[in-house]
């Protein structure tokens, strides 16, 4: 297994496909499915896709976890709460409403049994990364989940740490250095670095920023205008063309698959990776599912290392 996630506040998604959605009226749905979900579950099928072996381990009550059996590749850990369900409704032509469950806190060993959980799966199968992703929530006594511990292991054993998150998680943790990998968008980057993002110059120079506070390695996901990476090797921009959107949901969970597989399997070629990241997520906005479904006729994805730094972006960071 090439990369474990850990999902500390999965949900059941459920999305309801509508013709077209007004506030206050009645609709009758054109399609219903349900997926257990969560960024770090949505990764790891993702890879999956994509033929990378990954686990996702979640923390599950007694009551769901029948929900998964026979799935080898969820791995839950017991808590006492259920699992929150998430609402989406798609319309066509992709405008997309969403609504999620506040996630249930988690007692301190329930915490400490998802922590052991993962780097007791990452050591037995030689894992490279540990993706921490999604909502952190709080401990059931209303105290903060101190994540740092998992990292400092994690890097005692030699692994790679992932981090997806947002808010005050995100900002405080990029600050310690202790990622070796994250995903903001440009709202969080901003968060992060204090101040708006309003071109690809204002990102770049903010992801370089980050990266200077000891993050090997930054992905930031810009929607229609692409991806831009920052590592060691170098800054690179990658876009698609324009595809038709049917449900943007899990969009940055499979540019983070499509990331890291490459990653695992060609360490050196940062700008590959970050153009694999573009495509896989490019690909996903295309399916109704919350999850990659499949990597057949990939978009065409254009990879530079000398940015527009003028081009205005469609979703600026502003603060």
């Amino acid at each position: 297994m090439r990369v474990i996630t850990l999902t500390p506040a999965p949900a059941i998604d459920r999305t309801y496909q509508l013709a077209s959605f007004a506030v206050g009226d009645v609709h009758r749905a054109l399609g219903v499915r349900s997926e257990l979900a969560g960024k770090g579950v949505n990764v790891s099928r993702g890879m999956a896709v994509g033929g990378v072996s990954s686990l996702a381990v979640v923390p599950l009550s007694r009551a769901d976890v029948p929900s998964v059996s026979g799935d080898p590749m969820i791995h839950p850990s017991p808590i006492d709460a259920p699992l929150r369900v998430n609402i989406t409704v798609v319309e066509e032509g992709g405008r997309t409403t969403k609504i999620n469950e506040i996630p249930p806190a988690l007692s301190h060993p329930e915490w400490s049994a998802l922590v052991t959980s993962t780097l007791d799966l990452a050591h037995q199968h030689e894992a490279e990364w540990i993706l921490l992703a999604g909502t952190i929530p709080r401990h059931t006594d209303g105290s903060e989940i101190v994540v740092g511990p998992l990292f400092e292991e994690a890097h005692s054993r030699g692994i790679h740490i992932g981090l997806d998150t947002s808010g005050s998680a995100l900002a405080s943790l990029a600050r310690s250095g202790y990622p070796d990998f994250i995903k903001p968008n440009a709202p969080e980057l901003a968060e992060c670095v204090g101040r708006s993002l309003h071109t690809l110059g204002d990102v770049v120079d903010a992801a370089i920023e980050v990266k200077g506070w000891g993050v090997t390695n930054v992905l930031v996901s810009l929607g229609a205008d692409g991806i831009v990476g920052v590592s060691d090797r170098g800054t690179v921009h990658a876009s698609s063309g324009p595809v038709s959107v049917r449900n943007t949901i899990g969009a940055g969970d499979a540019s983070v698959a499509g990331f890291l597989s490459h990653l695992v399997s060609h360490p050196t070629d940062f700008a590959g990776a970050v153009g694999m990241g573009v495509a896989w997520g490019a690909q996903k906005v295309q399916e109704v599912s919350s999850h990659l479904q499949n990597l057949e006729g990939l978009p065409k994805v254009h990879v530079t290392e000398n940015p527009d730094r003028s081009r205005v972006l469609e979703e600026q960071g502003v603060v």
